[in-house]
């Protein structure tokens, strides 16, 4: 692959991740151009969940190297990557929002920890994750609240308002309509479907999902053995993956 393709978006540049004797991924050889969209399927248990949070550098590849934007996502200091312009929104299948603070706090954690970057003041913080929260549709009586006294779909809405408000270049969707009601799965598909139309948005969908595959109609693997098996491409080839 051409150094000048793999300056933008997400590059898996052999690429492998194992728990032991365990290979999740193997080598394997991937660009996501900046705008691109990817979705990944595969049977429970395979490594789908793995596989994105590799993507996203919240795991370190085993061998090889993986790139956002031509930056590696596991440096020691995670504002060095917000600093060169690559921001990051994840989203956990569980939600995963830290159950000791409010819901309003977990939003501004990430703003908090870049505020040196973005130059805000707390002020300034509280009012953009208010922000976030009230675009995600979270009751104002909900801002305050533990996660624990939430509903599945306030902590999905809260967890969707926290991946935002760093306005990512870069998101990674973990099955995101699993277990929603009517009202959030709108929601979120519409969410999926503004960043897959947005030309500055990579992303990347862990799912299956048959009703989310079907309207997000872009290219689709399947995760198999540690295999990527490409699918009929279904989205815009000009912004899908290369392999």
């Amino acid at each position: 692959m051409q150094a000048e393709q793999a300056e933008q978006g997400l590059l898996l540049d052999q690429a492998a991740f194992s728990y032991g004797d365990l290979w999740v991924l193997r080598e394997t050889l991937l660009h996501v151009p900046r705008g691109g969209d990817l979705l990944v399927t595969g049977h429970n248990g395979v490594g789908k969940s793995t596989f994105l949070f590799l993507c996203a550098g919240l795991l370190r590849a085993t061998t090889g190297r993986v790139l956002l934007d031509g930056r590696a996502p596991h440096v020691t200091t995670p504002s060095d990557l917000v600093r060169h312009g690559v921001r990051r929104g994840v989203l956990f299948d569980s939600g995963g929002l830290l159950s000791n603070l409010s819901a309003l706090a977990n939003v501004t954690l990430a703003l908090r920890y870049h505020a040196d970057v973005f130059g805000l003041s707390l002020q300034e913080i509280e009012i953009r994750a208010r922000d976030a929260l009230s675009e995600m549709r979270v009751a104002q009586a909900d801002f305050h609240a533990l996660p624990a006294h939430l509903s599945l779909g306030v902590r999905k809405r809260v967890s969707l308002a926290r991946a935002l408000v760093l306005d990512p270049n870069f998101v990674f969707f973990d099955d995101p309509d699993a277990g929603l009601d009517a009202p959030t799965r709108a929601l979120v598909y519409g969410l999926l479907e503004r960043f897959r139309d947005d030309p500055r948005t990579t992303m990347v969908v862990a799912s299956n999902s048959r009703p989310l595959i079907e309207r997000m109609a872009v290219e689709t693997v399947e995760l198999s053995h540690g295999y990527l098996l490409r699918r009929a491409s279904q989205g815009p080839t000009s912004r899908g993956p290369s392999y």
